[in-house]
């Protein structure tokens, strides 16, 4: 004989109570999921904005190297140059260039060195002086701008900045604050001494 347990109303109510909460947990789930989700989604988007930007400013904001000279100076009674000056302007399309707040990273024959800008530079940093346009020196601000930044090198010979001999190369690195870099090769000719102290040469 088959006996039949009716469902009692406290039972079925129970289980659905279960069922409510189990939703709502699930509910609640989804929705931190979802949080997460657009809270990722955001973040790499700004970073990948972010990055665009840099990226862009690194192309367009550069720096422009237009010659670069060395100064003579008499070291040992022989000529070598004791000062390095590039001519720079900005790239086209550039916006503003604070040289400023840029850094120059010299590599001589014996070692490397990183200069900061100093209004009135000494050995180890370089100055900005105008040539044209001069109002905002050291920010570049109009392609009409031309300024040349000045590196001091020194006669001790312990330095990673001594004088150039005839023959010797330099490389001059410009890192503007948006990331973008200029190089400048330096090349001493074989021989100065045809030059006198002061006399500015072609590198």
């Amino acid at each position: 004989m088959e006996i039949t347990i009716p469902d009692r109303p406290e039972r079925r109510a129970q289980i659905g109570v279960e069922t409510l909460i189990v939703f709502i947990a699930m509910v609640l789930v989804a929705a931190i999921a979802a949080t997460l989700l657009l809270n990722t989604a955001g973040f790499l988007q700004n970073q990948a904005s972010t990055t665009a930007q840099d990226a862009q400013d690194q192309v367009s904001n550069q720096v422009l190297i237009i010659s670069s000279v060395g100064e003579i100076s008499e070291d040992g009674g022989d000529n070598a140059i004791g000062e390095v000056r590039v001519s720079v302007m900005q790239s086209p399309g550039a916006g503003e260039i604070d040289l400023g707040g840029s850094s120059v990273e010299y590599v001589g024959p014996d070692g490397q060195e990183t200069l900061i800008y100093d209004e009135s530079p000494d050995v180890g940093e370089f100055g900005v002086e105008d040539v044209r346009n001069g109002d905002t020196v050291p920010v570049l601000t109009e392609r009409q701008d031309r300024y040349v930044i000045s590196v001091e090198l020194t006669d001790d010979d312990t330095s990673d900045l001594r004088y150039l001999e005839p023959g010797e190369s330099a490389t001059l690195r410009i890192v503007t604050p948006a990331g973008s870099e200029a190089v400048e090769i330096l090349n001493v000719p074989q021989s100065l001494s045809s030059y006198d102290e002061g006399d500015a040469v072609q590198l």
